[in-house]
C-alpha cells in the first residue's frame, strides 16, 4: 500500500503534528454526517469520489481502514496531510502528519471536547 512521500525528519519527530487514523476518521465521519439530506451526493460527485464508499465511511461500515480516502476528504477540507504506516503491537496502522502547525491548531479547535 502506497501511503505518501517520505516524511521529513523534522516533521516526523514532532509528535504534536500527528493525527491518528481514528481521529481523522472520526473528524471526517462527523463532517459527512453534517450534510442535510440530499446534499452529500452532489458534493461527492463534485469531488469525484465513489458515493458508496463515502456513504459506508459516513455510516462506519467500511471493511478495512481507508487512509487514502480519509486523506482525500481531509485535503478537500483544507488539511494537508501526509499519511504514514506505523507498526503497533505486531500490526501496521495508519497515522497522519499535518505539515503546518497552524493546521493542527485549527483541527484541534474544530474537534468537539
Amino acid at each position: 500500500m502506497i501511503m505518501s512521500d517520505p516524511v521529513p525528519a523534522s516533521v516526523a519527530d514532532s509528535p504534536g503534528l500527528i493525527i491518528t487514523y481514528d481521529e481523522a476518521f472520526q473528524y471526517v465521519q462527523d463532517w459527512l454526517n453534517s450534510f442535510m439530506h440530499g446534499d452529500l451526493k452532489p458534493w461527492v460527485e463534485t469531488q469525484q469520489l465513489n458515493y458508496s464508499m463515502v456513504i459506508n465511511l459516513r455510516n462506519g461500515r467500511i471493511p478495512r481502514p481507508m487512509p487514502r480516502l480519509i486523506r482525500k476528504i481531509m485535503a478537500d477540507l483544507g488539511f494537508d496531510l501526509q499519511a504514514k504506516r506505523v507498526k503497533q503491537n505486531d500490526r501496521f496502522v495508519a497515522e497522519f502528519l499535518l505539515t503546518d502547525a497552524q493546521q493542527i491548531k485549527i483541527f484541534r479547535a474544530q474537534r468537539p471536547a
